[in-house]
């Protein structure tokens, strides 16, 4: 599998220089990431695309090729994969549609491509998706144009059985300062299937958190013992429920539904975290680039009351324990308390404390706490006058954070000049509701107890799944 995202070169099949063509969007991707190795084209009408020329035949090609990419009719796929196979070509992205999700008469038409692939050893990628990224090497091969100037590098891997949920997902992950390394849309996964990416996923060194977007399920018992083999968290949005969606999705990707309380059990009995929504998902992704929470003793500091009433709120639903904090922590608070109206408890409402220096200084008072686990911060600030302070006030917590190895949720409401700006400020998620960042925190604790905390997990295994 290294070689299928880790190539030296790269074919594209199905490109023309027509400002239209969707298979140049492909090869000006790769040189818009800064794809290092040779990129060769080939389409029917031959010419040039930037400097490049356009072979009409793939054997015209003398160099050995590590990848194929197809953007071709489905009818044209199995000549055109036989000569890659005599050409020793052994990966491919199939991008092509027109397939079993089309018509079930074109099952025939996978048959065949299945066969030659069983012929030469070809692993491949779809068909019917828009293919896969690798922000490592700048391997970026959707038919979409893609923007360098947005996308940013980082830790978290996705595989979609959907390519508009990684279009979705690319955005929601510039919308939200959160890093990528690899993206894979499997199609209809007729040859390699999720089980296969996340497995390599968790042997990759430079993912730590994995997501899959799922409509149906192909091997439940090599994902269950896939998930209950590493550490790391994986994030499952399984959707295709019930018999309106099974609809849509038979067409979309040739999926068929799973029962959908089974797949419940089955993913949460692997250590796998279910979510429901993509911003559940985005929300998961932000509390795994934090440390772990290890237990269930939260600390919660708002400028607000009526946030810290809420706060509290959802801290008793997801589980949480607000536990007192120490004589010498609000003996610290004390010091700074201007009308004498906070009441020392915790939830601890600072709307009387209008010096956000000393925010910082309450939040590692409260880091330090021996019985916090963690800390969820709901700040509110002036748009303008506090918007330095603040932007310290974040970066603050992100360094206080991996100092004490306690996740601090930061939930924040900014004007809508300044979002952007904010979440912009430092390598670290904010949460616009602290009912989210809960959610998320106890995802956080659930991930510890299943995979560190021997004690307080004792796994059963789901054999009907």
């Amino acid at each position: 599998m290294k070689k299928l995202f880790y190539p030296k070169s790269v074919m594209v099949v199905g490109v023309s220089d027509t400002p239209t063509n969707l298979g140049r969007n492909i090869v000006e991707n790769l040189d818009r990431f800064n794809f290092k190795g040779p990129i060769y084209l080939i389409g029917k009408e031959g010419g040039n695309l930037n400097s490049r020329k356009i072979y009409t035949r793939i054997d015209e090609i003398d160099a050995s090729t590590d990848l194929v990419v197809f953007l071709i009719p489905a009818f044209s796929i199995p000549e055109a994969l036989e000569v890659c196979g005599r050409k020793g070509i052994r990966y491919a992205v199939i991008e092509s549609g027109g397939f079993s999700e089309f018509a079930e008469e074109h099952e025939e038409l996978e048959k065949e491509i299945l066969a030659i692939a069983r012929k030469w050893q070809i692993r491949f990628v779809g068909p019917n998706c828009i293919g896969i990224i690798n922000l490592e090497n700048g391997l970026v091969v959707p038919f979409s144009p893609l923007d360098h100037k947005v996308i940013k590098a980082g830790n978290v891997s996705l595989v979609s059985q959907s390519g508009g949920i990684v279009n979705n997902i690319i955005r929601l992950f510039s919308c939200e300062n959160i890093g990528f390394n690899k993206l894979i849309s499997v199609g209809n996964k007729l040859n390699l299937d999720e089980n296969d990416y996340l497995e390599f996923l968790i042997s990759d060194p430079k993912t730590k958190t994995i997501g899959l977007y799922l409509e149906s399920v192909s091997n439940g018992r090599r994902l269950m013992n896939l998930a209950e083999s590493t550490q790391k968290p994986v994030i499952v949005l399984k959707s295709n429920t019930n018999k309106a969606s099974n609809q849509i999705a038979r067409f979309h990707t040739s999926a068929l539904a799973d029962d959908d309380e089974l797949v419940s059990s089955a993913l949460s009995q692997a250590g796998m975290h279910r979510v429901y929504t993509l911003n559940e998902m985005i929300n998961s992704f932000k509390i795994f680039n934090l440390p772990l929470m290890k237990g269930p003793n939260l600390a919660i500091l708002s400028r607000s009351g009526g946030r810290a009433v809420m706060s509290a709120d959802a801290a008793y639903r997801y589980g949480f324990n607000m536990i007192p904090f120490s004589e010498d922590f609000f003996n610290h608070v004390r010091k700074k308390v201007r009308a004498g109206v906070i009441r020392m408890t915790n939830p601890l409402d600072l709307g009387d404390i209008f010096d956000l220096k000393f925010y910082i200084e309450v939040l590692e008072r409260a880091l330090r706490e021996k019985e916090v686990d963690g800390v969820l911060f709901s700040h509110l600030y002036q748009p303008g006058v506090d918007m330095m302070a603040t932007k310290n006030l974040i970066r603050s917590a992100c360094n206080l954070s991996s100092r004490y190895q306690k996740p601090v949720a930061l939930s924040l409401i900014a004007d809508s000049n300044e979002w952007f700006m904010m979440k912009k400020t430092a390598e670290f998620p904010i949460f616009t509701e602290p009912d989210e960042a809960l959610k998320a925190l106890a995802l956080s604790l659930r991930h510890y107890r299943n995979k560190f905390d021997s004690n307080f997990h004792s796994r059963n295994r789901y054999e009907t799944f």
